[in-house]
């Protein structure tokens, strides 16, 4: 009977731990927190790009611009926040902790001239699952430290 419970325990725990790795929370200075699941990012209108991956090989990468991303947690970006936009900048985190940064220039496209993706699919199927349900890709990086995978985490800052 034990085992059973125990069996049952190890079961509800993986499944928890699968499911909050399918959100990733917004947060930071002057906007609410809030969590997106894997189902709002997917609605936003998909983006695909074609860059290099880890294995220098073209891929089609699928998602949503991290700049929707942004605007459907309440950060606001465009002609109306530009001087809030060159002072700001986010952190994104990864499941194991991973971080990097990128300047919200350049993800405002009133700045930017490409689109950085929040990506679900790659080559038309899903993400890997050491980079699922979500990684950052930046077109055009000659390295890719900042291409994020497993993100679980988006903080907004602002410079003082």
């Amino acid at each position: 009977m034990n085992l059973i419970k125990l069996s049952l325990l190890a079961i509800l725990t993986i499944l928890c731990v699968n499911v909050s790795a399918q959100n990733i929370t917004i947060s930071g200075q002057d906007i609410t927190t809030v969590t997106l699941g894997k189902a709002e990012i997917m609605a936003l209108k998909p983006v695909i790009v074609m860059a290099k991956g880890h294995d220098q090989k073209v891929h089609r990468y699928a998602g949503a611009a991290l700049a929707d991303v942004l605007k459907r947690a309440g950060v606001t970006l465009g002609d109306s926040s530009k001087r809030k936009t060159i002072l700001s900048y986010i952190v994104v985190t990864a499941a194991d902790n991973y971080k990097a940064i990128y300047a919200l220039s350049e993800i405002d496209p009133l700045f930017a001239n490409r689109t950085i993706i929040l990506a679900y699919k790659v080559d038309k199927k899903a993400l890997p699952e050491n980079d699922a349900p979500f990684q950052i890709i930046v077109a055009g990086e000659k390295i890719h430290s900042r291409w994020v995978r497993q993100v679980s985490a988006i903080e907004l800052v602002t410079a003082k």
